[in-house]
């Protein structure tokens, strides 16, 4: 679907470069606005070798940390639903296993926002900084054991039941097996195609989703969990989800998060979201090149799709962060004249 070629041609004409530039061999973007979907592009196949699919609307990309979103809204119906008593409740509370005075003072507020200060290998942690003073990597699977310790229910189930089912997704799962609508992840430009499958609980980089469903995810946010007029989740979840959940005690160039959505802030350096994106729009983005933009201003959502990891810990010497934040930039002006 493409309804107008001449706005959205610089979207479609940019991800088909950064395609070829990082040696994708698939690509695809989706274009939500007031509820409908108002563009698609597709471009490529599943890999590049003989017999390859076709990249289409039923094609599901490895999203990679894309994937943290549906941990971070899992624990906000577990904060919603009273399993977890409050955003600033001790890990402690919630963590079996870890040294609680190492632990000490880290929150969930820290988990979600990115700032625990804390590094766990396995059963071990260690303390690297103070809690709530510097960024660092996600942690998603600490986060879903917090959920399954406190609910009794995986990160998967939680969401399968309250969002996949009644939104009649099929193109979004953790798979544990391949299929032939995956997109295999393409490591550099000569080697094999491979698929990462792993556990179905919910928190492994194994998340699998077509362009429209992530649009969808992510449209879901927009309008505070309604969906097709009915209310799916209550409207104070998204609330927490969407808005700025940093600690104030972080230095204020440094990223503003919500449950682990980046949120546009003119204060803060080397943000992933693009400087022309309006204030209010958030954002996540994945090692393969898929992403999420949700923009309020706009009514609008933004999914890119791409299958390559030949840019991950700096290969091919790619500028990840300009790419994401130029293809932001093009998706405003794009919305921008479309209204």
């Amino acid at each position: 679907m493409n309804l107008n070629n001449n706005i959205f041609s610089t979207l479609d004409e940019y991800t088909e470069q950064i395609q070829n530039r990082i040696a994708a061999s698939a690509g695809a973007l989706c274009v939500i606005k007031d509820n409908k979907i108002i563009h698609e592009w597709y471009s490529g196949f599943h890999h590049f070798h003989k017999g390859a699919r076709k990249t289409g609307a039923e094609s599901q990309f490895n999203v990679y940390s894309t994937r943290v979103t549906y941990v971070g809204l899992a624990a906000a119906i577990a904060l919603y639903d009273g399993y977890i008593e409050s955003l600033d409740s001790l890990l402690s509370e919630y963590l079996v296993g870890f040294d609680n005075d190492i632990l000490g003072n880290t929150t969930l507020r820290h988990l979600v926002t990115r700032t625990t200060g804390l590094q766990f290998k396995g059963k071990s942690v260690v303390k690297g900084f103070v809690s709530g003073t510097a960024f660092e990597g996600k942690k998603p699977e600490i986060l879903a054991a917090i959920v399954k310790n406190a609910t009794g229910k995986t990160v998967s189930e939680i969401i399968n039941e309250r969002v996949f089912k009644p939104m009649n997704f099929t193109r979004t799962e953790w798979r544990t097996e391949g299929k032939e609508t995956l997109v295999c992840d393409i490591n550099d430009p000569h080697s094999f195609p491979t698929l990462r499958l792993e556990s179905n609980e919910g928190s492994d980089r194994n998340l699998y989703v077509s362009a429209r469903e992530l649009a969808h995810w992510g449209n879901l946010h927009l309008n505070k969990g309604m969906y097709e007029g009915k209310q799916l989740l209550p409207e104070k979840v998204f609330d927490i989800v969407t808005s700025v959940q940093t600690p104030d005690s972080l230095p204020v160039h440094l990223p503003r998060l919500g449950f682990f959505w980046w949120i546009q802030n003119s204060m803060v350096e080397s943000c992933e979201i693009g400087p022309s994106l309006p204030e209010q729009t958030f954002q996540i983005l994945g090692a393969s090149g898929c992403s999420c933009t949700v923009i309020p201003k706009h009514n609008a959502v933004v999914v890119r799709m791409t299958n390559s990891l030949w840019t991950f810990g700096g290969k091919n010497n790619f500028d990840y962060l300009s790419d994401i934040q130029e293809f932001g930039n093009l998706a405003e002006d794009a919305l921008r004249k479309w209204s």
